[in-house]
């Protein structure tokens, strides 16, 4: 059976897996395993002069790939030209981040192929669920490499496609990246080390404050399960620089919010490592309101190093843009049902709010009650301790009588005793002793009453 190229076995292709190995011996390696669109040309930069490279390709569809084309060779050589007149490679890396209820931000990187000429603007695709791409932005007329995307409906996943454009043509498109919008409540946090010893963290404020003013920001490191705070309120501002740190060791930050009436909860945390090469990408200044964007390093040459530092100065590039960007465009373009959620999430708020200061003014008040009904019993209770109890003394007059007084002492002196061994935390022993001492006196008062009953009938 004989498949074509485009459609291959039934089933369109959706992409390349390209592989190549050094020289005709070599064991072959996967330079893409995917390269996820249609396009029919790639280059592979950052080669050793003089090396031969030998490649081959299989076409990728639903069902799995093909079999390998023939192979192909080529030796890069100091006099090697780049192909020209040709649309610049596919960008890459795209991103798709929710900035507020109705925003979603979007960060790319520019092709490492430019094509046969420089690139001048990107084309934006955008489709909302599962419907059909359609065009957002037809050519950016920019090489930032970034956008962002307002007026959108909460709670709708919206999918997104980047091309890169020159003055030859428009390339393949990038890869899909999809995000939903939704209100934050809780700052953005980013940060890169700009010096050997020194962090840089900027933040974007909560989309969702709820009509309360932010007061300032409260910066945190982690250490294991606890935080550590390294300001307790930076004041309204958007960066903070912190000196000292130790080359080489991992850090770890988050910030909180702080409002008029309680603060947000805890941000995303950053993980930054201060290197001994850690510096400012080009254009940076640590001063707010005169940071410029840093613009992206070149790619010069083929040098590993060069390039990865190209990739990071883009990185921080696009962060700080991401915050210029989300500063001036969060919130705008709000539909009348994102506005009628929000006051209504606003009048609730405010609600419970309420409702847990009255909760907790009555608790104070109902404590203050309890409190003096304690006092009053213990001072009650006092009272009544030191009133001298009443002793009622009787004379006997008959020796029945005195028989039965002596009686009555001996139990009531038992009982006594018995109350006072309860709470008593002595020995038995001692008990016993308080038992017995008061039968004796129980006894000998009971025995002189009896004495004088005889003297007095002797009389």
């Amino acid at each position: 059976m004989v498949c074509s190229v485009k459609q291959w076995c039934g089933s369109p292709v959706t992409g390349y897996k390209i592989e190549y190995k050094l020289g005709a011996s070599g064991t072959y390696s996967t330079l893409v395993a995917n390269t996820a669109n249609t396009a029919t040309t790639y280059s592979h930069t950052a080669l050793s002069t003089g090396q031969s490279y030998v490649y081959r390709i299989s076409a990728i569809n639903s069902v799995g790939a093909s079999n390998p084309s023939p192979e192909a060779s080529a030796t890069p050589t100091v006099s090697s030209q780049t192909a020209t007149n040709s649309a610049p490679g596919a960008p890459t890396g795209l991103v798709a981040t929710a900035a507020s209820g109705t925003q979603i931000n979007l960060f790319w990187s520019a092709p490492s192929n430019i094509g046969g000429a420089p690139i001048t603007g990107y084309k934006i695709e955008a489709k909302k669920g599962p419907g059909s791409y359609e065009v957002l932005v037809a050519n950016t007329a920019s090489t930032v490499t970034s956008y962002a995307h307002a007026g959108l409906t909460t709670g709708t996943q919206y999918y997104y496609r980047v091309y890169a454009i020159n003055s030859i043509g428009t390339s393949s498109p990038s890869g899909e990246s999809s995000a939903t919008p939704k209100e934050t409540t809780i700052p953005t946090l980013t940060g890169f080390a700009i010096a050997p010893t020194k962090i840089y963290l900027s933040w974007t404020a909560p989309s969702q404050t709820y009509k309360q003013s932010i007061g300032g920001y409260k910066i945190e490191q982690k250490l294991g399960d606890s935080y550590k705070v390294i300001n307790d309120n930076t004041g309204n501002v958007n960066s903070f620089t912190i000196n000292d740190v130790i080359t080489g060791k991992t850090y770890i930050y988050t910030i909180t919010a702080i409002f008029s009436a309680g603060s947000s909860p805890r941000s995303n945390e950053v993980s930054i490592i201060p290197s001994s090469t850690s510096a400012p990408p080009a254009g940076f200044s640590t001063n707010p309101s005169t940071a410029p964007t840093p613009t992206p390093s070149k790619l010069t040459g083929t040098d590993p190093q060069s390039i990865l530092k190209a990739q990071q100065d883009e990185v921080k590039r696009k962060a700080l843009e991401a915050i210029e960007a989300m500063k001036k465009q969060s919130g705008q373009g709000d539909s009348d049902k994102a506005k009628a959620a929000r006051e209504e999430a606003q009048k609730a708020n405010e609600k419970a709010r309420q409702e847990a200061l009255a909760a907790k003014q009555k608790l104070a008040a109902d404590k203050k009650a309890a409190a003096i009904k304690a006092q009053e019993e213990k001072t009650a209770n006092q009272t009544s301790q030191q009133k001298p109890a009443e002793i009622t003394t009787k004379k006997p007059k008959t020796l029945e009588e005195a028989r039965k007084l002596a009686e009555e002492a001996k139990q009531k002196a038992l009982e006594k005793a018995n109350i006072e061994t309860k709470k008593s935390d002595s020995s038995n022993e001692e008990k016993q002793k308080t038992l017995d001492a008061a039968k004796a006196a129980a006894w000998e008062k009971a025995k002189k009453a009896l004495e004088e009953l005889k003297v007095k009938s002797q009389k």
